[in-house]
């Protein structure tokens, strides 16, 4: 494929990130050429985000919408998407940055691998200090097959389910989509897209500075967000297509226990009890079956890890 065919959509949505966006943004224009576009859309922030992204409607390649109310992340991203028309699309949270000569590198492997899916890896920013994250297991600069859930296998034992540090062809994602009012969307989002077949690549390289900033997602606890989270990995459980005796189903199934102990141990560790109580009458009979169905399959060291994390729930449950 000739460079110069290539287009991308980048894809912004914002809500409440006024101490951010305009270094999002000006990230990515010091980077793309005439291929690129932005489109971003503002989810009726009540801060001062719309004023500031306002003054970049007047750029030639950026696009500013404004959402008729809040509607939330997913739906503003589905909102994006259906206004995009490039070959790709990349997602990008308002509150990060695209890593230093990440566009050039992106277009370049898009360029020689013409893959349906780049996988990049990413830096995490924590305060003032950043830590690079590796997010793929495997050899860069080739493509490869999503046959028997390699794809997910490979997301799944990396936990690399975000969406933004990804690029897809948007013809491959026409009829995936973000499920609206539902948090952890991206790990549901890569569950729908492992059912599909296409060809996807790995770049050794971050493109994404990934602001880790206080309020995130299961630092708060309640019941929505208890219930998203444990959602989204029974859907990909129960989603994962089965191949053959020896694929990754019970890695999937040991990893997503493992998850589900630790939450009840952080509930348990805020001290609220009544939605530890909850959490566990509600889900425990599905996750006991799934210890004890993977526990059969698993190589001695994961059963022995495995058998550790569930002797822990009488100690988790202890005052409940």
């Amino acid at each position: 494929m000739n460079q110069n065919d290539i287009t991308i959509n980048i894809l912004i949505p914002v809500y409440n990130v006024e101490d951010y966006v305009e270094e999002c943004i000006e990230s990515i224009l010091a980077q793309i050429d005439n291929r690129a576009s932005i489109l971003i859309m503002n989810d009726a922030a009540t801060d001062n985000s719309a004023s500031i992204i306002e003054h970049y409607k007047k750029h030639p390649q950026v696009d500013v919408f404004d959402a008729p109310h809040n509607r939330g992340l997913s739906a503003t991203r589905n909102a994006l998407f259906n206004m995009a028309q490039a070959d790709y699309v990349w997602f990008i949270d308002s509150d990060d940055v695209m890593y230093e000569d990440a566009y050039s590198s992106v277009m370049s492997q898009l360029e020689k691998l013409n893959s349906d899916v780049l996988c990049a890896d990413y830096v995490s920013l924590r305060g003032e200090k950043e830590v690079k994250k590796k997010a793929f297991i495997g050899k860069a600069n080739r493509n490869l097959a999503n046959n028997n859930n390699d794809f997910l296998d490979n997301v799944v034992a990396n936990n690399s389910n975000h969406v933004w540090n990804k690029v897809f062809r948007r013809q491959l994602i026409q009829d995936v989509r973000f499920k609206e009012g539902l948090n952890f969307e991206d790990i549901l989002f890569m569950t729908d897209l492992s059912l599909k077949n296409f060809k996807y690549s790995y770049l050794k390289y971050p493109v994404i500075k990934y602001r880790e900033r206080e309020g995130s997602i299961l630092k708060n606890l309640d019941k929505k967000y208890v219930d998203d989270y444990l959602f989204a990995f029974i859907y990909r459980v129960e989603n994962y297509q089965r191949y053959a005796e020896k694929d990754g189903y019970h890695y999937l199934q040991y990893k997503v226990y493992k998850r589900y102990i630790g939450l009840l141990n952080k509930i348990a560790k805020n001290n609220q009890k009544d939605l530890l109580k909850d959490t566990y009458d509600q889900y425990n009979n599905f996750f006991s079956e799934l210890y004890l169905t993977a526990r059969k399959a698993l190589p001695l060291h994961q059963k022995t890890i495995l058998d550790i994390k569930n002797s822990k729930l009488d100690k988790i449950l202890k005052g409940i």
